[in-house]
């Protein structure tokens, strides 16, 4: 069960945490979730599902691998203000929508009337009802729209601004997905560090590397945004020495980003994992040039394909990525250039990134996450 001490490092390996491990996806068209285990606790999990509306990015990511792999009896009940389109995966939960003009409004509002449902409300995004009374645990991600207000729309940054200092106050347990926004949230709002478990991001069996061919291409995967560093790698990649491999952009629009219209430069839009995993397995460099992260998992991602990996120390990268990527000081432009142009020509390089990058990631594995986040509701709903 959850230890209530000091907080865990966030690459402590799954050996050391508990978890029978729950059979991983051997194919795009054949998810992991549905399949129960018959050690599956009596719990009823009440899911804040606003992350899995739309495109399914980041938190989306954290919060469907996860509720995919709560071994819970009922299965979680997903609740949302508009439907989820894209259920892969967890098409074995339950599903609730009470439409809404806007999803702060019936979080705050709508969601609090499905209080009898549940044993215990797990907010992904951060946030709780204000009128909720029962159990609940709040995910932390970043705290970007306190740092970085000028990277977020006005709507995100109300909806989260407004009350996360009363949702933490109120949550009987928090997840942090890395030490960093642990800290955080110590310094920040006065967390007592007991009440913070990391439940880190990770990666399954279906990222995995491939015959290890090149292709011609940069790869950047995530919301094409300021805050991501866009600007960085955009500005090296033009100073690159001719003949230069082209520069792949993979994700959705952000906010405030004006987007290149260079030859060479490709942007893709938003990607399907399949595609994702082909675009990663055959880059013959990924870069994650973000200014600042909670965690980053498209880097874990590059690496458990056996990319070769230049990230900025930022978020989690470090704790993950260490010894099996080269890094780089956030916002250094000539460090990311030098980073890029030596692992461009360096083939050896380049061969032993491939080979460390799988290893590394496997050390972060979303079973293991998702029976830490278990056991967190089973303590928050007793509390």
């Amino acid at each position: 069960m959850p230890r209530n001490a000091a907080v865990p490092a966030a690459g402590t390996p799954a050996s050391r945490r508990l978890a029978p491990e729950i059979a991983a996806e051997t194919a795009a068209d054949q998810p992991a979730g549905g399949r129960r285990s018959s050690e599956a606790m009596h719990l009823r999990v009440l899911i804040d599902g606003r992350p899995l509306v739309g495109e399914r990015t980041g938190i989306g990511v954290h919060t469907a691998e996860i509720a995919r792999r709560l071994e819970v009896e009922p299965v979680p009940l997903i609740a949302t203000h508009a439907p989820i389109a894209d259920r892969a995966g967890i098409e074995h939960c339950r599903f609730r929508v009470d439409r809404a003009p806007a999803g702060v409004l019936w979080q705050q509002i709508l969601l609090p009337r499905l209080a009898p449902e549940a044993d215990v409300l797990w907010g992904p995004h951060g946030t709780l009802p204000l009128a909720w009374k029962k159990p609940a645990v709040v995910t932390l991600h970043d705290f970007t729209s306190i740092r970085m207000p000028g990277a977020h729309r006005l709507k995100t940054i109300l909806s989260f601004n407004t009350f996360i200092a009363r949702s933490l106050n109120g949550a009987e347990r928090i997840a942090a997905v890395s030490r960093l926004v642990a800290d955080e949230a110590v310094r920040g709002f006065g967390v007592p560090r007991a009440k913070i478990e990391i439940v880190p991001n990770g990666v399954d069996a279906f990222f995995s590397p491939g015959d290890g061919s090149e292709g011609d291409y940069i790869l950047f995967v995530g919301t094409i945004e300021p805050r991501k560093g866009i600007d960085d790698l955009i500005e090296v990649w033009r100073t690159l020495d001719a003949p230069r491999p082209r520069l792949v952009l993979c994700g959705a629009r952000g906010w405030r980003v004006r987007l290149p219209r260079d030859e060479g430069i490709e942007i893709t839009g938003y990607v399907d994992r399949g595609a994702l995993r082909d675009l990663y397995r055959h880059a013959r460099l990924f870069v994650y040039p973000s200014r600042y992260e909670g965690f980053g998992i498209p880097p874990l991602e590059a690496l458990a394909c056996g990319a070769p990996v230049v990230a900025t120390r930022t978020g989690a990268i470090p704790e993950f990525a260490d010894n099996a990527a080269l890094l780089v000081r956030p916002g250094d432009r000539t460090a990311l250039r030098d980073a890029i142009a030596r692992a461009l020509g360096d083939d050896a390089l380049r061969r032993e990134l491939r080979a460390r990058g799988p290893e590394r990631a496997s050390r972060f594995r979303w079973e293991t996450s998702a029976a830490i986040m278990r056991d967190l509701l089973a303590a928050a709903a007793r509390a």
